[in-house]
């Protein structure tokens, strides 16, 4: 669990939501089911805060109980809170109308991921054919450090704030190709910067080569970042960059509102 921000915001803080949003936190580390035990040591709270929390949820149908095995669940109607922020985001709006003809133009997986801490979280989805990756849904996180859309956004990011960053995350290895050091991941955030786009050939998922662009805010800054995956059979890295890294780049500029984007089809590889 994440360390609570309690103690550095200002007196109208109200700690029963955080405690409340600890116990939905609880479940991803976790699969499936918790006992009331298990919620608070997770938590760390006590048990009897836990019980209260947990039947409020509950009787507000955001977790389910099953009263013979004594074990709670999260309900489908958590789903309900992220579908909000997909159907209201503007970002997420332009993101969805360009990536679909992207993705109808190169048959090719095509995701908007926003920055969230650490963590790169999948926002928008639309699968090419050749799926490396079946297992991404809408909501699933990955590290920053180790993948396209992630380094992309830390690119625009200063060196002390991607250092401070990569100090907070778990640094290790995905594959045989993750690259975990410090020196090697600056490395590839200042080649990005120079860029304009971040490649990744297998560091999260053998066989996946991905290119991605920051969706930059008028300053230049980023917190959402739009990639491209193909299959390492048919692409390097280079051809990716080469071939694919204009498109990528003018695809999230569209998105940000600056300019517009008409794909190109596919060449061959």
């Amino acid at each position: 669990m994440r360390e609570s921000k309690a103690a550095k915001e200002p007196g109208w803080f109200v700690s029963s939501v955080e405690k409340a949003f600890q116990i939905l936190r609880a479940f991803e580390a976790r699969e499936r089911s918790l006992s009331l035990t298990e919620i608070s040591e997770l938590t760390g709270l006590d048990k009897s805060t836990a019980q209260r929390f947990t039947y409020t949820l509950a009787a507000l149908g955001y977790l389910h109980k099953d009263a013979e095995a004594r074990r709670y669940t999260i309900s489908p109607k958590v789903m309900s809170l992220g579908m909000i922020y997909l159907r209201t985001d503007p970002l997420v709006a332009r993101a969805r109308h360009q990536l679909y003809e992207l993705n109808k133009v190169l048959d090719a997986t095509v995701n908007m991921t926003v920055l969230d801490d650490t963590d790169v979280m999948y926002v928008v989805r639309y699968p090419g054919r050749q799926v490396v990756t079946v297992d991404v849904v809408l909501g699933m996180r990955r590290p920053a450090f180790c993948t396209a859309s992630g380094r992309a956004i830390l690119s625009t990011m200063s060196d002390d704030d991607v250092m401070a960053l990569l100090g907070r995350s778990k640094l290790v290895a995905y594959t045989k190709y993750t690259k975990t050091t410090t020196d090697e991941i600056m490395a590839e955030v200042h080649k990005a910067r120079m860029q304009g786009f971040a490649v990744t050939e297998q560091e999260t998922t053998i066989g996946d080569v991905s290119i991605a662009a920051p969706v930059r805010k008028a300053d230049g800054s980023s917190t959402a970042a739009i990639n491209l995956s193909v299959s390492s059979a048919d692409w390097k890295g280079a051809d990716v960059a080469l071939k694919l890294g204009p498109t990528v780049v003018d695809a999230a500029r569209a998105i940000a509102g600056s300019s517009e984007f008409r794909p190109l089809p596919m060449g061959n590889t």
